[in-house]
């Protein structure tokens, strides 16, 4: 059993405000609020443990915590940098441990077989929201523009269409791959 807790989000979103309201042509203030919680909607759809990609988009710092050290702990995000890693033996000492990869995510192994508990500190995220890739950005502002013009869930007198798969198409390349 392990928990998961992010302990510093990210100081900006992957999109600012000036560039959602350039994409969808709004130049006014009026809606700053609503369009604001659409990148939030949208950042939240996409980024961390629960988002479609499996990874952070924007740098956080996380913490993992497992109970019962019984093997390699696998860290749920690809692009992390481990900040400290504590695995306690049964004595509570601390234990040696390498780093590995498996496929696109960091795999902590301990040197000294089992342990009684493990606590991993680590930064995930492509960097700044700059370093975030095009395409995901893109992905994010096709969102936040298709919820502002159709802000109900259901369109009355129109034939119903999903959102185009422009957004799946651009999304697929960054999503974990679980091996």
């Amino acid at each position: 059993m392990f928990t998961l807790v992010r302990t510093t989000a990210p100081v900006e979103a992957p999109i600012a405000l000036s560039e959602a309201k350039a994409q969808i042509r709004v130049d006014h203030n009026e809606e700053d609020v609503l369009i604001q919680h659409y990148i939030d909607a949208a950042t939240s759809l996409l980024d961390g443990p629960a988002g479609l990609l499996g990874r952070c988009l924007v740098t956080q710092s996380w913490q993992m915590t497992v109970d019962v050290l019984g093997g390699p702990v696998h860290l749920p995000f690809p692009d992390t940098v481990i900040d400290e890693a504590k695995f306690a033996d049964g004595d509570g000492e601390n234990m040696p441990y390498r780093l590995e990869m498996c496929g696109q995510r960091p795999v902590l192994v301990p040197l000294q077989g089992r342990g009684r508990s493990t606590v991993i500190s680590f930064t995930s995220g492509y960097g700044a929201p700059q370093d975030v890739p095009a395409t995901l950005r893109q992905a994010m502002l096709l969102l936040i523009a298709h919820w502002y013009d159709n802000r109900e869930a259901v369109t009355i007198g129109a034939a119903g269409t999903a959102l185009p798969m422009a957004v799946d198409a651009l999304i697929a390349p960054s999503r974990l791959q679980w091996i």
